[in-house]
């Protein structure tokens, strides 16, 4: 049932049927009673819907809401956190749900461009997406669509990854003995000989290592599961002469800051400007050279899939050109 009520020079219409309350204001009676009667119909037929909470509610919240119930559950939630915080200051996030169309994102994609690279523009595009998800998946909120479907991601240069070469390693490791961090060699050695992630190094505790067979298990790695991988020999013999820490850590690093600190002083001493994942990088590289199968770098590694692997991976020409001469 509609009712009516003037309200100053407007005409307030209310329509309540089968529980739905719906409310609008209208210049004239006449525009307010059409209104109702089209809702009331909608309504009887099921298929009315219902844009009020899309209309009250912001990008902004919405973000907020899917850091405080998703973000903060994920491993990486540092790095997802700072670009949803950021995304909350921006313009856009002032915008009510039931407005946002994909040319305001495509407007804001325009201009943050003008300061990031495409990658990067990519991944605040694609958390306003995953929140617009949440908010009509899991919270219920009505919206017709999700105005990120029609927009393409921008292309992305190809990767481009980083090797550690032998010299340059050699002036890493020889620097490495000025550092205060007395296991900064060790996190190298991890690196370049075993393929572990930085966040996985700072995890190893010394229980976790067998000894006698020079292995070691990662626990709850970064995808989410545990693998026992090989450690060499020179990594068993720098462990070894290293001091026992007191909280069970086999590297005394408080976190991920602390450890980048001294990575980066390191480089500055050494002159080497690449990052401490391209030990990864490094890794791969080398182990593909020297004749492992693409599984035994995947076991070792971690890597669940060919195609990331594949980017890890950088044979040096030289080395193509030798095999070739083997044929």
């Amino acid at each position: 049932m509609a009712t009516f009520s003037k309200r100053y020079n407007n005409w307030h219409a209310r329509v309540r049927k089968n529980n739905k309350v719906i409310t609008k204001t209208f210049r004239s009676k006449k525009n307010a009673i059409r209104w109702a009667k089209e809702i009331e119909v909608k309504i009887e037929k099921g298929i009315f819907e219902d844009l009020s909470q899309a209309n009250s509610i912001s990008l902004k919240e919405i973000l907020q809401e899917y850091l405080a119930q998703v973000t903060m559950k994920k491993k990486g939630w540092r790095t997802e956190k700072y670009k949803i915080n950021k995304l909350c200051r921006h313009d856009i996030a002032k915008t009510k749900l039931a407005k946002l169309t994909p040319l305001l994102i495509l407007n804001f994609r325009e201009e943050i461009s003008q300061d990031l690279n495409p990658s990067t523009v990519n991944k605040y595009t694609t958390l306003i997406n995953v929140s617009i998800k949440y908010a009509r998946q899991i919270l219920g909120i009505y919206i017709p669509n999700n105005p990120c479907e029609f927009i393409k991601r921008l292309k992305e240069p190809e990767f481009q990854g980083e090797v550690i070469t032998y010299e340059e390693e050699e002036r890493l490791l020889k620097n490495a003995k000025r550092s205060k961090a007395n296991w900064i060699a060790l996190g190298i050695m991890l690196g370049i000989d075993c393929g572990l992630r930085r966040g996985e190094i700072l995890k190893l505790n010394r229980e976790d290592i067998n000894f006698l067979n020079s292995t070691c298990i990662l626990r709850d790695t970064k995808n989410g599961t545990s693998r026992s991988i090989g450690l060499s020999k020179r990594v068993m013999k720098e462990i070894n002469n290293l001091p026992l820490n007191i909280n069970g850590r086999l590297i005394n690093s408080n976190n991920g800051d602390n450890f980048k600190f001294y990575w980066m002083q390191l480089k500055k001493w050494s002159k080497v400007n690449k990052t401490f994942h391209s030990t990864r990088h490094t890794f791969a590289s080398r182990a593909a050279m020297k004749g492992w199968s693409i599984v035994e770098i995947a076991q070792q590694g971690g890597w669940k899939e060919l195609r990331v692997l594949k980017r890890y991976t950088h044979l040096k020409p030289e080395y193509l050109a030798d095999k070739l001469k083997q044929r």
